[in-house]
């Protein structure tokens, strides 16, 4: 099931998402104080991996392409990283608001799964749309 919801990322769950282009790597956005910010602000106080905790330092991670998403007419990105050398049960999905005003998170740690920056359902929605 973890290989299968990459590659949906990578390859995209429509016709519709193989006709986007891809945007910007979330290595790149986190060169972005935005992005940077609207990320730690989305992690904020709660207890996470070491993995997820140092990427913004390290961007460790695998050159996945973001891409665009709708949400109530709005374009929003979602980006895609997971923990070097073990990705298959460590992958963390990030959907950012347009100009990276907030972030939003799915973290995927084995057969579990939490929201991180606590998003509202169409949020949530916006991220499975594109894991499942």
């Amino acid at each position: 099931m973890r290989a299968r919801l990459m590659l949906l990322l990578l390859l995209g769950s429509s016709a519709a998402v193989a006709a986007e282009q891809p945007g910007p790597y979330l290595y790149d956005l986190m060169k972005q104080e935005a992005y940077l910010t609207a990320w730690k602000t989305m992690l904020g106080p709660d207890l996470v991996p070491d993995w997820v905790k140092s990427y913004a330092d390290t961007l460790d991670g695998p050159p996945t392409p973001s891409i665009t998403v709708p949400v109530n007419g709005d374009k929003y990105t979602l980006g895609f990283t997971c923990k070097a050398q073990d990705c298959g049960g460590n992958q963390l999905y990030v959907l950012f608001a347009p100009q990276a005003r907030q972030a939003w998170g799915l973290l995927i740690t084995g057969e579990s799964h939490r929201w991180l920056g606590h998003p509202e359902p169409p949020i949530q929605q916006a991220i499975l749309s594109r894991v499942e």
